[in-house]
This record gives structure tokens, C-alpha cells and sequence, in this order.
């Protein structure tokens, strides 16, 4: 196996862990399972890094300065060695693009949704009246506290 192709499969192992992991990142999402959420999202950081260095490997292996604005892509397409490499890994590149956007949207909705729990809770903490001894409300009571006071 040539340092190309090493460098290529480097890269098409790391985006597709990467990709399996944004795939149990938005089912953690939808499941609303926050407890296993900071795992996968380690572990996604991880295959995130390993991805990169896999792609830094592969610009040299190729002997490509990307900061140069050298293109990979068109070289690396039509090479019948590494064309069908590359297309696997521009598609897995696009699936993880695709599914990063959609986790997005969930963590979106979640973070709206717990603002407007917090938002009725703080509310309700600075409700003015209370209930006394003998169940009928006191509006004497008037509470400063905040949420994170309470």
C-alpha cells in the first residue's frame, strides 16, 4: 500500500467513526439521554482530530500545500488507484456535514425548550404570594430570590 493510499484509508476510517458517532450523537439527542451525551461527544472530538491529522497526512502524502490553495480533489478523482477512495471519503464527508447540521437543529430545540422551562420556573419564584398555615394565600410575601439563590 503506497503512503497515498495509507494516508486516504487513514482518513476514510476516521470520517466514518466520526460519522457513526454524529449518527449516536443525535439519537442521544432525540432520546433526550443528556447522561450519555458528554461521552459521545469526547469521543466524537476524538475521531474529529483524528480526522484532521488523517487529512493533513494525505495533503502531504500527496504532496499538496493546501494553505497554497493546492486542490487534492480533482487529482485524487480522476487517479483510477484512488478514485473510488476519495469518492467514499467525499461522501462520508458530506454525510457527516448533513447529520452535524441536523444535531444543530436538535441541540437548538433543547436549548429553546430549557429556556422556557427556566424562564416559567424563574416566574413562578418571584410569584408574590404564598400559602400560610391555615391554606389561604398571603400576599404580604413577596420573594427576591432568584433560582440560582433559592
Amino acid at each position: 500500500m503506497s503512503t497515498v493510499e495509507h494516508a486516504l484509508e487513514d482518513l476514510r476510517h476516521a470520517l466514518a467513526e466520526f460519522t457513526l458517532l454524529l449518527e449516536r450523537e443525535a439519537s442521544t439527542l432525540i432520546d433526550l439521554q443528556p447522561n450519555l451525551l458528554t461521552a459521545v461527544v469526547e469521543e466524537k472530538t476524538r475521531w474529529a482530530d483524528r480526522a484532521n491529522t488523517a487529512w493533513q497526512q494525505r495533503a502531504a502524502a500527496c504532496r499538496r500545500d493546501l494553505a497554497a490553495g493546492e486542490s487534492l480533489d480533482h487529482s485524487l478523482s480522476f487517479e483510477p488507484r484512488y478514485g473510488s477512495a476519495w469518492l467514499e471519503i467525499t461522501d462520508l464527508a458530506a454525510k457527516a456535514d448533513r447529520l452535524n447540521q441536523g444535531n444543530n437543529v436538535l441541540i437548538e430545540a433543547q436549548l429553546r425548550r430549557a429556556r422556557i422551562a427556566m424562564d416559567v420556573l424563574q416566574t413562578a419564584s418571584n410569584r408574590g404570594g404564598v400559602y400560610g398555615a391555615d391554606g389561604q394565600m398571603m400576599d404580604s410575601f413577596q420573594s427576591l430570590k432568584t433560582l440560582d439563590k433559592a
